[in-house]
């Protein structure tokens, strides 16, 4: 019996091992998902978006691989830059930044930033006149886990406006980028956003303005619970908007979850268990406060997998702090387990351990890579 790329024999000796909770990262799990997306976008520049998991070696697995990355903060471009990979291969995508933030990132060769609003153009004239400039749109998705749209992106219909000041302004913008929100389900939402941009890009042909990028983002999906469209199938549609209507456009993706999300498997040990109003209790020594954060910050639901196989019932899966909130799921079959057992559970490499906590100063899941 095995979780994905994990059988319970092998976690078990690395539970042995290392201790538990541990999640485990299959390094060749995340080569062939780069390979799979970058086979299924041909021609696009995949930036690993460095945010969904910013582990050293799922960063040198990309690297490997001539894959260039998405950063978000200092924070971020300082660790990736650590690893020798050169500014020319990193996009700073975040909409709205601290003056000194910008000021740090152009004298150090960010040369292309984001905005999605006229004071941060303003902001950017100020800190990075040369820079070169992509507006982020807004989109509408009701079929994604986590609307970033909510937060961030200009109304299509503001974008002239947007692009007509920038250029009055004597700062170039050279590009639309979205983000169809996390988690995204339907694909046609990506095609139908292509479409907005190219209205967009035309209006621009005919005002005398050169956009030489479009950024499609992120939010490819992956299977948690439910079973999503394989991603060569998922990327059909996109790829043949972008051949139809951006021929001769740089085409830039920032993928971060279908990288890395299911090349990770969490080890996880029952270290109680109770009967509770006739209800079965399980707890682990990983939560919400932990690895499990995903349920709160991203909208995850993870399967979870026994190596038993017999007494089936209904039950809770709670986490080990003091808190009551530290419930994982209420309504979960599982076979009868006893203290001491393994968990396994897939999927646990996108938005985990980069949102724990060390609440009730439990420390965190450890880490390691195979293979």
């Amino acid at each position: 019996m095995e979780a994905d790329f994990l059988s319970f024999e092998e976690a078990r000796r690395l539970a042995d091992l290392y201790g538990t909770p541990l999640l485990v990262v299959s390094r060749a799990r995340i080569r062939e998902n780069y390979e799979r997306l970058r086979d299924s976008l041909p021609g696009v520049d995949l930036y690993y978006a460095v945010k969904a998991n910013p582990y050293i070696d799922i960063l040198k697995t990309i690297d490997e691989l001539g894959g260039n990355f998405d950063v978000s903060s200092i924070g971020e471009f300082e660790l990736v830059s650590s690893l020798g990979i050169e500014t020319k291969r990193l996009l700073y995508t975040h909409p709205i930044k601290r003056a000194e933030e910008i000021r740090y990132l152009r004298e150090r060769g960010i040369d292309t930033f984001v905005f999605d609003n006229r004071h941060e153009l303003l902001k950017l004239k100020e800190t990075a006149p040369d820079a070169r400039l992509l507006l982020r749109i807004s989109t509408n998705n009701p079929f994604c886990a986590v609307n970033l749209n909510y937060k961030f992106g200009a109304p299509p219909e503001e974008s002239m406006a947007l692009i007509e000041e920038a250029r009055a302004l004597g700062m170039s913008v050279v590009g639309l980028c979205f983000h169809v929100g996390s988690q995204s389900l339907n694909p046609y939402i990506y095609v139908d956003t292509i479409l907005v941009c190219k209205k967009i890009y035309d209006l621009c042909a005919l005002a005398g303005i050169k956009m030489e990028v479009l950024d499609i983002g992120g939010g490819f999906p992956v299977r948690y619970v439910e079973k999503v469209m394989p991603i060569g199938k998922f990327c059909e549609p996109i790829r043949n908007a972008l051949k139809n209507y951006f021929p001769n456009t740089r085409i830039i993706a920032e993928p971060g979850r279908a990288i890395c999300g299911d090349g990770v498997v969490l080890v996880t040990r029952v270290i109680g268990k109770s009967v509770r109003n006739n209800v079965q209790w399980y707890y682990i020594d990983d939560g919400l406060y932990n690895s499990f954060s995903g349920r709160v910050f991203d909208q995850a639901n993870y399967r979870i997998v026994a190596g038993r196989t017999k007494g089936f019932s209904r039950c809770i899966l709670a986490g080990p702090t003091c808190d009551s909130f530290d419930v994982i799921s209420s309504d979960l079959v599982l076979p009868e387990l006893e203290i001491g057992d393994i968990l396994l559970v897939p999927c646990m490499g996108a938005y985990t351990n980069v949102s724990a906590t060390e609440f009730n100063l439990l420390p965190k899941a450890k880490m390691i890579s195979i293979n």
